[in-house]
């Protein structure tokens, strides 16, 4: 489970395009509540990984040097 807050939700979707198709449908088919969205995945194989890494990247902080 991944929750993007409304700041979150932009970043993501000013670059939705470049995410899987699957990922696409799962973030827009998932109910938007007061806090954000609360995007669910239930992965079967590898392949989604690469897009999980760079929805947690919206997450992180970046370091500061």
């Amino acid at each position: 489970m991944v929750v993007l807050g409304k700041d979150e939700r932009l970043k993501f979707e000013a670059d939705k395009e470049n995410y899987s198709k699957a990922v696409q449908e799962i973030y827009d088919n998932t109910h938007t509540y007061h806090d954000g969205k609360w995007v669910m995945f239930a992965p079967t194989d590898t392949s989604l990984f690469d897009d999980f890494i760079r929805l947690l990247s919206i997450k992180r902080k970046p370091n500061k040097k």
